[in-house]
């Protein structure tokens, strides 16, 4: 599932982070985030997680036509299951490309009790007229929306009630926290001007405006003082109501009792340094403050509104009635006086914050609802045939076998056909269908693009997906020969313009391209050559690299000789990998340092020439030849350097797999390579430069550095897991103008 998320701006607010934090826990859902108007400090966080944001940065405070036509080009481009929109103007505009869009389920967001009569009191006249505007707004355009997703009880029935919704229309799924965020092991040892042991830290997390009730804090703690005259009160966070507070803090003479923080990155700290978190709010979504509050076992003193009450009971939490200046200083001061008889009150709210809130439960709640509106609404699984070339233990099949056992596990349907037949063990859950080509007259195999044509009329995929080899040629033969509709998309994993040797190749290369649907290209290098040789593709094309399966450990090979360093490479022998510059340049390494050992695992068609090289040359004792492994991931992590020499490359998935086991890469300027390696995260040397190789991995042998390593581990994780790409592929998928045209007929 494709869920496009619309959200006014990625500022560090409650809803923005609250979904920031649930998107990037996802597995079942691709997220695509949208912020409408300026303001993204958390736009760094999601796209290190992998998911793509798009900034409208609009400087105008409605301006809901511009940000419509922004809108339907993203829309067209995404093409999502579902639009999800939170707060009122992302949803006014969301409403607004409805009419536009009515095959898109859209999905609104109720995250504020925003009409309650709490909030027209706060107001002046003007205000209020104001606010009554934006109501019959809302209730007027709220027919356009499928769903809403409530953040509490308490607003699901307010809300509701105001803008007429059938209660069956409102999922309540709560805010989410990670509660082994919250714990002593992930709070820094100290944090600035909090670490006073002779001071009793009272502690309170909000925007600052009036609806938060902290003029009724401050207006306690004048008396609070008085029996305990080092009570130390903290306000973080930021809002319009500051300069009011800041006023009356001076007036009552509390300067050196009440402190305003600002915005607070890390609120966890903060928590850990305080003995009492209170929360006198008058009005609520669902408070996030609250519930981290409660993860982190404080304890509590709150205001008795509904939406607090749906996080805490009497158990858990000193609760006054809300205004109730008395009943507030009355409850501080009764936890002062002893402390330590309120803490069952902090294990208490702890345990009900993992039972309601835990961000796992959260993030499946999601997920759950997302497919049941999508079932609810008739939409079908997206069906994928993947073609390999052969069962062979090759990147190519093996990344198809990895990116459909994900597809699945995400909820598609998915089929692997392999146009020869082969013996090859491949991780793919079920069985593979073989074509049984002939090799011989692969140019005019008939019977093979037959049984392809027969197997694609019994499984109706919506998306074939060549991978590599003769699979664009198979599939293009098929699909003109026996008429089929299905959208072809090709896997392109190298540079095409290398092997166009010739005008017929050119031209034929030609004909297969101008039949296929879109191409995915495993590198903006791929990318790039395959627009060069190929301009009309230019809109055809998109990226998405290959991925690594997640390991949880992975068992190191011990290298012999102890008292050597190890040089390992993997890959198939043939011309690409320039196993010969491998030897040439191992060689320049051995004459500087002598205790060095190569370790080259594969196979392939030239690996008997490269081992009369390696006799020839007197490198037996140096060179060590391993063949073809099944897991070349604990010889990667046995070694000191891996390097990759080669002369051709898309995005190399083995350079990968050496950040992943956090072993230094070293590698030529070829293909994608260089959008991976740079010099944060291993050494790039220009295509030929044997000495400058050489002379690289004497110094990364002589001088390690973890740094690059480190940088590269991480950006690994959050970028190249095949759980993500899975989701990347599925993007593209729904892009292809045949599926979403068929897509649409099936939601009719």
């Amino acid at each position: 599932m494709k869920v496009l998320y619309l959200i006014d701006s990625l500022e560090g607010y409650g809803a923005e982070k609250s979904l920031v934090e649930i998107a990037r826990q996802f597995q079942s859902v691709t997220p695509v985030f949208v912020h409408i108007y300026q303001g993204d400090m958390l736009k760094a966080k999601l796209e290190l997680a992998g998911i793509k944001v798009y900034s409208l940065d609009i400087d105008k405070k409605y301006a809901f036509d511009l940000a419509a036509v922004k809108l339907r080009t993203i829309y067209k481009k995404e093409a999502p299951d579902i639009v999800h929109a939170t707060l009122f103007r992302s949803e006014i505009i969301a409403r607004k490309l409805k009419k536009e869009f009515p095959q898109i389920l859209l999905v609104g967001s109720f995250v504020s009790n925003a009409y309650s009569p709490e909030r027209y009191r706060g107001k002046n006249y003007l205000q209020q007229l104001k606010l009554r505007y934006f109501q019959r707004i809302d209730i007027e355009t709220a027919k356009y929306v499928d769903f809403f997703v409530s953040n509490s009880q308490t607003i699901k029935e307010a809300t509701g009630r105001v803008l007429k919704i059938s209660s069956e229309k409102i999922e309540v799924i709560y805010r989410g926290r990670d509660s082994s965020k919250f714990t002593s092991v992930n709070y820094l040892d100290t944090t600035p001007r909090l670490d006073n042991q002779d001071k009793i830290i009272l502690l309170n997390v909000s925007r600052l405006i009036p609806l938060k009730g902290q003029m009724d804090l401050v207006n306690a703690m004048a008396r609070v003082v008085l029996e305990f005259p080092k009570v130390k009160l903290y306000f973080a966070g930021h809002g319009p109501f500051r300069s009011q507070l800041e006023n009356r803090v001076r007036k009552l003479n509390l300067i050196n009792n009440v402190e305003f923080l600002g915005r607070v990155e890390n609120i966890n700290n903060l928590l850990h340094n305080s003995q009492v978190f209170i929360y006198p709010s008058y009005s609520e979504g669902i408070p996030g403050a609250l519930i981290e509050a409660m993860m982190a076992k404080k304890i509590i003193i709150c205001s008795n509104i509904p939406e607090n009450l749906e996080c805490v009971d009497e158990t858990s939490a000193l609760i006054f009635e809300k205004g109730n200046i008395t009943q507030l200083a009355d409850n501080i001061i009764k936890i002062l006086k002893d402390p330590r008889e309120f803490n069952h009150l902090g294990d208490s709210a702890r345990k009900q914050a993992q039972e309601k809130f835990e961000l796992s439960h959260i993030v499946a709640s999601y997920e759950n609802f997302y497919k049941k509106i999508l079932t609810s609404q008739g939409n079908k699984p997206l069906k994928i045939l993947h073609l390999i070339h052969q069962p062979q233990q090759r990147g190519a099949e093996m990344f198809t076998c990895q990116l459909a056992n994900h597809q699945k596990d995400l909820g598609l349907e998915v089929l692997i056909v392999s146009i020869f037949s082969g013996k090859a063990d491949l991780p793919w859950k079920q069985k593979i269908i073989s074509l049984q080509g002939n090799r011989s007259s692969r140019f005019v195999d008939i019977p093979a693009w037959r049984k392809l044509s027969g197997l694609i009329n019994d499984f109706q995929p919506d998306v074939i997906q060549a991978n590599a080899g003769d699979t664009l040629k198979y599939a293009v033969f098929s699909k003109k020969i026996f008429r089929w509709k299905s959208p072809i998309i090709f896997r392109n994993a190298s540079e095409v313009g290398r092997y166009l040797n010739s005008s017929f190749q050119k031209k034929y290369n030609e004909f297969l391209y101008k039949n296929v649907d879109r191409v995915i290209s495993v590198s903006e290098a791929s990318e790039r050559d395959l627009i060069k040789h190929f301009t009309f593709l230019k809109n055809k094309t998109e990226v998405v690299p290959v991925g690594l399966e997640e390991k949880k450990k992975i068992k190191s090979i011990s290298f012999k000789p102890v008292d050597h360093q190890h040089i390992v490479h993997v890959g198939g022998f043939s011309f690409e990998k320039n196993h010969i510059g491998i030897i040439e340049i191992f060689e320049a390494v051995l004459a500087q340092n002598a205790k060095v050992h190569l370790h080259l695992i594969g196979d392939g068609a030239l690996r008997s020439e490269v081992e009369q090289l390696v006799k020839k040359n007197s490198l037996e004792n140096n060179v060590h030849f391993y063949g073809f492994v099944n897991n070349p991931l604990s010889y990667i992590k046995g070694g000191n350097l891996f390097i990759l020499p080669s002369i051709i490359e898309g995005l190399p998935g083995v350079i990968l797999e050496a950040m992943y086991c956090k072993t230094p890469v070293i590698a030529y300027d070829v293909g994608g390579i260089s959008e991976i390696v740079n010099k944060e995260t291993g050494e790039l040397i220009k295509k030929g430069d044997v000495k400058s190789f050489a002379r690289s991995i004497i110094q990364r042998l002589d001088e390690p550095k973890t740094a690059p390593v480190e940088k590269a581990y991480t950006m690994v994780v959050n970028r190249f897991m095949n759980i993500k790409i899975a989701r990347k592929f599925n993007s593209v998928y729904k892009t292809s103008k045949i599926y979403n045209e068929t897509n649409y007929l099936r939601n009719l």
